[in-house]
């Protein structure tokens, strides 16, 4: 496999860990054990999983 693909794909799969599985699971557990805490997890990790891709994951590709 191409050497950038595979940085490509663990870049990736961390993003989806960070916006589905971490930020919700913080928040759930952080903010009041509600699904609107969680929700709000999702919704932060996304933004964060953005902000990651824009300032350092393209460039490490």
């Amino acid at each position: 496999m191409n050497p950038e693909l595979s940085t490509f794909i663990g870049i990736m799969v961390f993003y989806i860990l960070l916006s589905y599985v971490i930020g919700p699971v913080l928040f759930y557990y952080a903010f009041g054990k509600t699904l609107k805490s969680a929700g709000n997890g999702f919704i932060v990790g996304s933004l964060v999983s953005i902000a990651l891709w824009h300032f350092a994951g393209s460039k490490m590709i």
